[in-house]
Protein backbone atom coordinates (compact mmCIF):
# COMPACT_ATOMS: atom_id res chain seq x y z
CA UNK A 1 0.00 0.00 0.00
CA UNK A 2 1.42 3.25 -0.69
CA UNK A 3 2.64 5.63 2.24
CA UNK A 4 -0.04 8.21 1.83
CA UNK A 5 -3.18 5.63 1.63
CA UNK A 6 -1.79 3.88 4.53
CA UNK A 7 -1.37 6.80 6.88
CA UNK A 8 -4.93 7.60 5.61
CA UNK A 9 -6.19 4.29 6.72
CA UNK A 10 -4.53 4.24 10.07
CA UNK A 11 -6.09 7.48 10.83
CA UNK A 12 -9.47 6.61 9.80
CA UNK A 13 -8.74 3.42 12.25
CA UNK A 14 -7.93 5.10 15.01
CA UNK A 15 -11.28 7.86 14.19
CA UNK A 16 -13.17 4.70 14.45
CA UNK A 17 -11.80 3.18 17.47
CA UNK A 18 -12.11 7.17 19.02
CA UNK A 19 -15.82 7.93 18.04
CA UNK A 20 -16.90 3.97 18.35
CA UNK A 21 -16.19 4.33 22.21
CA UNK A 22 -18.66 7.43 23.27
CA UNK A 23 -15.85 9.42 25.20
CA UNK A 24 -16.33 12.45 22.97
CA UNK A 25 -20.23 13.01 22.72
CA UNK A 26 -19.41 16.21 24.91
CA UNK A 27 -18.52 19.89 24.18
CA UNK A 28 -15.12 21.04 25.69
CA UNK A 29 -16.10 22.66 29.16
CA UNK A 30 -13.02 23.84 30.52
CA UNK A 31 -12.46 27.48 29.81
CA UNK A 32 -7.90 26.88 30.32
CA UNK A 33 -6.48 27.93 27.08
CA UNK A 34 -3.57 24.99 27.72
CA UNK A 35 -6.79 22.60 26.86
CA UNK A 36 -9.46 25.13 25.58
CA UNK A 37 -8.84 27.26 22.56
CA UNK A 38 -12.12 27.98 20.80
CA UNK A 39 -15.27 28.01 23.25
CA UNK A 40 -18.68 29.38 22.48
CA UNK A 41 -17.27 30.56 18.99
CA UNK A 42 -14.60 32.86 20.55
CA UNK A 43 -10.45 32.53 21.23
CA UNK A 44 -9.77 31.87 24.73
CA UNK A 45 -6.88 33.19 26.62
CA UNK A 46 -4.33 34.42 24.43
CA UNK A 47 -5.27 32.34 21.12
CA UNK A 48 -6.21 34.71 18.71
CA UNK A 49 -8.28 33.68 15.08
CA UNK A 50 -6.94 34.78 11.98
CA UNK A 51 -7.37 34.27 7.94
CA UNK A 52 -5.33 34.08 5.35
CA UNK A 53 -4.09 33.63 1.88
CA UNK A 54 -1.04 34.33 -0.37
CA UNK A 55 -1.91 37.86 -0.41
CA UNK A 56 -2.09 38.29 3.40
CA UNK A 57 -1.39 35.29 5.90
CA UNK A 58 -2.49 37.28 8.94
CA UNK A 59 -5.58 39.11 8.79
CA UNK A 60 -6.99 39.13 12.65
CA UNK A 61 -11.27 37.54 13.10
CA UNK A 62 -12.42 40.86 15.41
CA UNK A 63 -15.45 40.15 17.40
CA UNK A 64 -15.97 36.78 15.48
CA UNK A 65 -15.57 39.01 11.97
CA UNK A 66 -13.10 38.76 9.07
CA UNK A 67 -11.94 38.07 5.67
CA UNK A 68 -9.38 37.39 3.76
CA UNK A 69 -7.81 39.91 1.14
CA UNK A 70 -10.30 39.59 -2.05
CA UNK A 71 -12.83 38.30 0.23
CA UNK A 72 -11.96 34.55 -0.81
CA UNK A 73 -12.86 33.20 2.95
CA UNK A 74 -15.05 35.02 4.94
CA UNK A 75 -15.51 34.53 9.21
CA UNK A 76 -19.05 35.64 10.22
CA UNK A 77 -20.99 35.38 13.68
CA UNK A 78 -23.50 32.43 14.14
CA UNK A 79 -25.87 30.24 16.05
CA UNK A 80 -25.69 26.88 17.91
CA UNK A 81 -27.22 27.00 21.19
CA UNK A 82 -27.02 30.24 22.09
CA UNK A 83 -26.93 33.35 20.00
CA UNK A 84 -23.89 34.21 18.19
CA UNK A 85 -21.90 31.21 20.23
CA UNK A 86 -20.11 29.63 17.12
CA UNK A 87 -18.51 30.73 13.77
CA UNK A 88 -19.85 30.45 10.30
CA UNK A 89 -16.37 30.31 7.84
CA UNK A 90 -16.85 30.13 4.16
CA UNK A 91 -14.34 29.61 1.52
CA UNK A 92 -15.51 30.96 -2.14
CA UNK A 93 -13.07 29.19 -4.24
CA UNK A 94 -11.62 32.19 -5.82
CA UNK A 95 -8.93 32.37 -7.60
CA UNK A 96 -6.31 35.35 -8.72
CA UNK A 97 -4.12 33.88 -11.24
CA UNK A 98 -0.41 34.84 -11.67
CA UNK A 99 1.93 35.54 -14.72
CA UNK A 100 2.56 31.82 -14.99
CA UNK A 101 -1.08 30.58 -14.74
CA UNK A 102 -0.88 29.84 -11.12
CA UNK A 103 -2.98 30.53 -7.84
CA UNK A 104 -1.79 33.58 -6.56
CA UNK A 105 -3.84 33.62 -3.46
CA UNK A 106 -2.73 29.28 -2.75
CA UNK A 107 -4.59 28.40 -0.16
CA UNK A 108 -7.18 30.08 1.83
CA UNK A 109 -6.44 29.67 5.91
CA UNK A 110 -8.74 30.27 8.93
CA UNK A 111 -6.34 29.20 11.79
CA UNK A 112 -6.07 29.67 16.02
CA UNK A 113 -2.93 31.10 16.54
CA UNK A 114 -0.64 33.99 18.15
CA UNK A 115 0.01 31.72 21.45
CA UNK A 116 2.54 28.62 22.21
CA UNK A 117 1.57 25.47 24.62
CA UNK A 118 3.35 22.79 25.70
CA UNK A 119 1.28 19.40 25.04
CA UNK A 120 4.06 16.45 24.72
CA UNK A 121 3.13 14.91 27.79
CA UNK A 122 -0.10 14.01 26.20
CA UNK A 123 0.49 13.39 22.36
CA UNK A 124 -0.55 10.08 23.18
CA UNK A 125 -3.28 10.38 25.79
CA UNK A 126 -5.29 13.18 24.04
CA UNK A 127 -7.24 14.29 20.89
CA UNK A 128 -8.55 17.70 19.58
CA UNK A 129 -12.35 17.72 19.75
CA UNK A 130 -14.48 20.51 17.87
CA UNK A 131 -18.32 20.86 16.97
CA UNK A 132 -18.42 21.45 13.66
CA UNK A 133 -21.84 21.62 11.25
CA UNK A 134 -20.76 21.09 7.41
CA UNK A 135 -22.76 23.46 5.03
CA UNK A 136 -20.94 22.82 2.45
CA UNK A 137 -18.22 20.19 1.26
CA UNK A 138 -14.74 21.07 0.34
CA UNK A 139 -15.05 20.78 -3.57
CA UNK A 140 -11.52 20.01 -3.74
CA UNK A 141 -8.47 18.95 -1.34
CA UNK A 142 -8.69 20.49 2.18
CA UNK A 143 -6.50 19.94 5.30
CA UNK A 144 -6.61 20.62 8.63
CA UNK A 145 -3.13 21.24 10.86
CA UNK A 146 -1.31 22.09 13.78
CA UNK A 147 1.98 24.03 13.29
CA UNK A 148 4.67 24.56 15.99
CA UNK A 149 7.74 27.18 16.70
CA UNK A 150 6.34 29.71 14.60
CA UNK A 151 6.87 28.30 11.34
CA UNK A 152 5.09 26.39 8.23
CA UNK A 153 8.05 24.18 8.34
CA UNK A 154 6.89 22.79 11.71
CA UNK A 155 3.30 21.54 10.78
CA UNK A 156 1.13 18.13 11.16
CA UNK A 157 -1.05 18.21 8.47
CA UNK A 158 -4.36 15.54 8.14
CA UNK A 159 -6.64 15.39 4.76
CA UNK A 160 -10.00 16.80 6.01
CA UNK A 161 -12.16 16.32 2.64
CA UNK A 162 -12.53 12.51 3.32
CA UNK A 163 -13.27 13.18 7.60
CA UNK A 164 -15.67 15.77 6.50
CA UNK A 165 -17.58 13.20 3.72
CA UNK A 166 -18.44 10.56 6.80
CA UNK A 167 -20.33 13.55 8.54
CA UNK A 168 -23.65 14.51 7.84
CA UNK A 169 -24.48 17.61 6.29
CA UNK A 170 -26.44 20.79 8.07
CA UNK A 171 -25.97 19.24 11.12
CA UNK A 172 -24.40 19.72 14.35
CA UNK A 173 -21.81 17.04 14.81
CA UNK A 174 -18.54 16.77 16.82
CA UNK A 175 -15.12 15.67 15.38
CA UNK A 176 -12.28 13.74 17.36
CA UNK A 177 -8.72 13.70 16.17
CA UNK A 178 -6.08 12.11 17.99
CA UNK A 179 -3.01 14.74 18.67
CA UNK A 180 -0.52 11.72 17.27
CA UNK A 181 -1.89 11.55 13.92
CA UNK A 182 -0.57 15.49 13.65
CA UNK A 183 3.41 13.84 14.25
CA UNK A 184 3.35 10.42 12.08
CA UNK A 185 6.73 11.25 10.82
CA UNK A 186 7.55 12.02 14.30
CA UNK A 187 9.16 15.40 13.59
CA UNK A 188 6.69 17.31 15.16
CA UNK A 189 7.25 19.54 18.08
CA UNK A 190 4.46 19.24 21.01
CA UNK A 191 6.38 21.48 23.15
CA UNK A 192 5.91 24.71 21.43
CA UNK A 193 2.82 24.78 19.45
CA UNK A 194 2.03 27.95 17.98
CA UNK A 195 -1.04 27.18 15.44
CA UNK A 196 -3.41 24.64 17.47
CA UNK A 197 -5.97 24.62 14.68
CA UNK A 198 -5.74 25.12 11.24
CA UNK A 199 -8.42 24.37 7.85
CA UNK A 200 -7.03 25.48 4.69
CA UNK A 201 -8.51 24.98 1.16
CA UNK A 202 -8.35 26.38 -2.28
CA UNK A 203 -11.87 25.04 -3.63
CA UNK A 204 -15.20 25.88 -2.21
CA UNK A 205 -16.50 25.29 1.18
CA UNK A 206 -18.78 26.27 4.11
CA UNK A 207 -18.86 25.31 7.76
CA UNK A 208 -20.05 26.13 11.45
CA UNK A 209 -17.70 25.69 14.05
CA UNK A 210 -18.90 25.99 18.16
CA UNK A 211 -15.97 24.38 20.42
CA UNK A 212 -12.17 23.40 19.84
CA UNK A 213 -10.06 21.79 22.38
CA UNK A 214 -8.32 18.31 23.92
CA UNK A 215 -10.00 15.53 25.39
CA UNK A 216 -8.69 12.58 27.03
CA UNK A 217 -8.45 9.50 24.87
CA UNK A 218 -10.34 6.24 26.24
CA UNK A 219 -8.27 3.94 28.09
CA UNK A 220 -6.07 1.69 25.26
CA UNK A 221 -6.88 3.32 22.09
CA UNK A 222 -3.74 4.19 20.98
CA UNK A 223 -4.41 7.26 18.17
CA UNK A 224 -2.57 6.72 15.06
CA UNK A 225 0.57 5.44 17.17
CA UNK A 226 1.78 1.59 16.11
Amino acid sequence: MPQSKYLQANIFKALTMATGLGFFTSAVQAADPVSTYIEAGKPVGAWKMQVGNGLNWGIPVVDQQGKTERGNLVVKPTSKDAENDAINIKWRGKEVKNEWGGNMLHDSTFTVTKHNIDISSVEDLAAIQFDIKVLRQPNKLASISMRCNWTNKCEGKLPLKPLLKQLPEDQWTTLTLPLNCFNQTGNFDFKKVTDIFSISTQGKMEIDLANVGLVALPEGNKGCKK
